[in-house]
Order: structure tokens, then sequence, then C-alpha cells
């Protein structure tokens, strides 16, 4: 009898040992999605490193491109302030050359162009457009023509005529030889009939 139960025993254990190991869960098709969406996840993460990365490195080229920008800007405006000192020289030995040879007129419109070029390096250095010139002035605009100084104030009046347009140019007249000629370009333009004239070599 004993013997019997240790067999039906036994065998209880093993029967048990047997369905212990058939109740174990078997990997199903979610586990497998889980595990790739792991591994998807961790590739993604390292393409966002790298995206970071680039990100870094393209805000640092950026940067060097726009400070390069900066100083090609700043180099450019020198460039343009020198042309207009070149050109101012030329216009002033050009001036140098026809100053004795220019007549009334031809005076009138060289100290309208001087005058048109000293507003505008005002208006460059962030200042108004304006500018002006007493009749020692006048006459270093005109490089000392061989002419009284009488004649001079004429010309300076002359320069207003021609403009005909007060609120631009005007003669101010003043004693004690303060009497200027003003120019405005914050209220409008010169005559183009006038600036464009060539009076160098006595208008030739």
């Amino acid at each position: 009898m004993s013997n019997q139960n240790q067999n039906q025993s036994g065998h209880h254990l093993q029967t048990t040992g047997i369905f212990e190991e058939d109740d174990e869960d078997p990997i199903t098709e979610d586990d497998v999605g889980v595990v790739e969406l792991y591994r998807r996840l961790e590739s993604f993460s390292g393409q966002l490193d790298d995206f970071r990365e680039t990100l870094q490195a393209e805000r640092a080229r950026r940067e060097q491109l726009e400070s390069q920008l900066n100083k090609s800007g700043n180099r450019l405006n020198e460039l343009e302030e020198e042309i207009r000192r070149l050109d101012a020289r030329t216009d002033l030995l050009e001036l140098v050359e026809s100053a004795d040879e220019m007549d009334g007129k031809q005076r009138a419109i060289a100290l309208i162009q001087h005058l048109k070029r000293a507003a505008e390096r005002e208006q460059d250095r962030g200042r108004d457009a304006k500018s002006s010139v007493n009749r020692e002035d006048a006459e270093a605009a005109l490089h000392h023509p061989d002419v009284d100084r009488t004649t001079i104030y004429d010309d300076m009046r002359r320069a207003a005529r021609l403009v005909d347009d007060e609120s631009i140019l005007w003669y101010e007249s003043k004693s004690g030889g303060e009497s200027r000629l003003k120019l405005n370009l914050e209220e409008g333009n010169l005559p183009s009939q006038v600036i464009s004239q060539d009076v160098s070599h006595g208008g030739r």
C-alpha cells in the first residue's frame, strides 16, 4: 500500500512539473513589437543626438558668416567713403585748373555742387543734410580765383538765384563778413540741370 502511494505521489509531482512548465507564458507578437519599438527609439535617440550636433555646428557657422558679413559691410562703407574723398579731391583739382577760366555762373554752380557734397557728407554721418559757406569758405572752395571779394559775394547770391527755392538754398546777408550761402537738402533736391553741369576747364 505504501509503495502504491509513493508511486501515485511521484506521478503527481511529475505531472505537476509538466503542468508548471506548460504554464510559462510564451513570447507573443506583442512582446516582439515592444522590443522592436525600443530598438527604434534607441535608433531615433542616436539620430537626434546627431541632429543636435549638426544644428550646433550650423549655428556656429552662421555666427561666423554674420561676423564676416559685418566686417565686409564695414569695409564696404570705408571704401565708399574713400571713393567720395577721391571724387571730392578730383573735383577740387579740376577746379584748381579751371578756377581763373570760369565765369560768374560757373563759379556759382561750382559753389552749389560744393555745398551739395558737404551736405551729403553730413547726412552720411547721421546728421541733417545741411551745409553753408561764408565768403572765405567760398573762395577756398573755388580755390581762390583771381577775382575781388565783392565778386565772390555776387557768385553766392547768383547761386541762390539759380536754384530759385529759398527753402533749399538761400543767401543770408549779414554785416561784418558773416554773410553765408546756406543749403538744406532736408527740404528737397537741387535742380538736376544745376548739379549735373560740368564746370571744370571753363565748362568745356
